[in-house]
């Protein structure tokens, strides 16, 4: 802002000095030329006045007649002073008294010819034209009768115009330049201050993170070429920016994957190791009690229940140990349509019997003509499994789950954020994949996820169950199986009020 008003301030006080130094000096020279005519003029009046004098002959009215002829010739001139001689010599008219002085020092000659002497007797020539005129005209050559003159002439009437016209100059010179100041300021404003101001604005919007800001062009000037090429900038910046983030994001992705497969691979090799180590003594056990539980006759029913509960943990334990394998080791069962609607059903169908959801209130909210989805039915169904059962895990006294499936067009970007702490870059307008999806989402009532939980929920072995309850493998698990068929995993959640997973899987028509 101090740099516009800088400029404007600099322009303005080049318009102000470049119109009073104009205007002043068309009114100085307009001075000067109406003084010179007017002097001209006078001049001029003297040099007539002296050929009449030197051609004329005496009247024959005698000497007073002659001096009543030369006083009118003097009123009608405007002489001051005048006095005539005859070719003698001899005084034959005087009039007034020429100043001695200026008749030592005659001033400066304005006019000579034919013996004809004018003088201008006075100050400087800028301040004013001067005193009066002196003029002398000699004896003509060869004129007996002709006479010589000297007179002088005042030059105040001059000097009363002049002054007249300055102060008329002085009030125009001063109106034309507010009138000149006030338009140049107003075009000022309007063609260079407020553009330039316009593009100031959008330039700090830009420097603040706002890269969808751009400048008004308008016009076809250099203030509206410079928007032009601040607007082609900004562009560039902006497809850069959005680039780097895209590039920035992609190398946290493969770093945060890299550090996964790390740790799968040395989970696996442990994994490997306990099914092979736990795997068979597991099997014999489950053997002996299969043998055990085929002579139940000789059993009571708190010894059947302790076989049952064994067979039930042995069972767990080998689920576990699956667990393991499964994550370091993608699904590669061949994928086929599958309808989702029946899917569900069958779920929800085998989990209400479960003794430890019978709190839970399931509901079921299925759109009709839902378009199969291409992945494997049992892998589809573990994911709903396990989705459903944490549903049900985060009501520990009783809720309602409702589980809703759907068609919608989907984005799924890479996006926007340089690091997983930083707000979504709001700014950029990225260019997505768009694609019809099937949608699966299981709502609970439960307790919700807390805030700094949402980014860890789906890493392995993270859990908010009690010891015990939970590896902290299922949804791991669940979103490693969408991703291999090319869906996703999406999640909100509300502490206290509860959450929302759903399965999206691209849909096939």
């Amino acid at each position: 802002m101090k740099s516009v008003r800088g400029i404007r301030a600099q322009i303005i006080s080049g318009i102000v000095v470049i119109t009073l130094a104009a205007i002043g000096f068309m009114g100085v020279l307009s001075i000067s030329i109406l003084q010179t005519n007017a002097l001209t003029v006078k001049v001029k009046e003297a040099k007539n006045v002296a050929r009449i004098f030197r051609i004329a002959l005496p009247p024959a009215k005698g000497a007073a007649g002659f001096a009543d002829y030369s006083r009118n010739i003097m009123a009608s001139a405007g002489i001051s002073s005048m006095t005539i001689k005859d070719s003698t010599g001899a005084v034959v008219f005087s009039e007034g008294r020429l100043p001695e002085r200026f008749l030592e020092e005659k001033g400066e000659r304005v006019f000579f010819e034919e013996g004809i002497e004018i003088y201008r007797v006075g100050g400087p020539y800028l301040k004013g034209p001067g005193t009066f005129l002196y003029l002398n005209a000699g004896i003509l050559p060869g004129k007996i009768s002709a006479l010589s003159l000297s007179f002088t002439m005042p030059l105040s009437d001059i000097s009363l115009y002049t002054s007249t016209v300055r102060r008329f100059i002085v009030f125009y010179a001063i109106a034309d330049s507010v009138i000149i100041i006030a338009l140049g300021i107003y075009f000022l404003s309007v063609f260079i201050i407020r553009p330039v101001k316009r593009l100031e604005d959008a330039a700090s919007r830009v420097s603040g993170g706002d890269l969808s800001v751009r400048a008004e062009v308008s016009g076809n000037n250099e203030i509206s070429s410079l928007a032009s090429r601040f607007n082609t900038m900004a562009d560039r910046l902006r497809e850069e920016i959005e680039r780097l983030a895209r590039v920035n994001r992609e190398l946290l992705d493969t770093q945060e994957e890299l550090l996964k497969t790390s740790t799968l691979a040395s989970v696996g090799r442990l994994a490997a190791g306990v099914a092979h180590e736990i795997g068979n003594p597991l099997g014999a056990i489950s053997g002996y009690i299969e043998i055990l539980g085929k002579g139940g006759g000789a059993f009571g029913e708190e010894e059947k229940d302790i076989l049952k509960r064994m067979e039930t943990e042995i069972s767990r334990i080998d689920r576990t140990v699956k667990e393991f394998l499964d994550i370091s080791r993608p699904p590669a069962l061949p994928p086929s349509p599958v309808n989702v609607n029946t899917l569900v059903r069958e779920t929800v169908e085998l989990l209400s019997r479960h003794k430890d959801l019978k709190k839970v209130d399931a509901e079921l909210v299925l759109k009709e003509d839902i378009p199969p989805v291409i992945i494997h039915e049992d892998k589809l169904r573990q994911v709903f499994m396990n989705l459903f059962i944490n549903a049900a895990e985060a009501m520990p006294e009783g809720g309602h789950v409702t589980v809703e499936t759907g068609v919608k067009s989907h984005a799924v970007d890479r996006g926007m954020k340089r690091r997983k702490s930083d707000p979504d870059f709001t700014g950029a307008d990225w260019e997505r994949r768009i694609k019809e999806y099937v949608t699966v989402s299981f709502k609970d009532t439960g307790c919700g996820i807390k805030k700094e939980d949402m980014d860890k929920i789906f890493d392995p072995f993270f859990t908010t169950k009690e010891i015990g309850r939970g590896t902290g493998l299922g949804l791991f698990i669940s979103r490693s199986i969408v991703n291999a068929y090319g869906g996703t995993i999406e999640v909100g959640s509300e502490e206290g009020k509860g959450s929302v997973f759903t399965v999206l899987i691209e849909a096939k028509r």
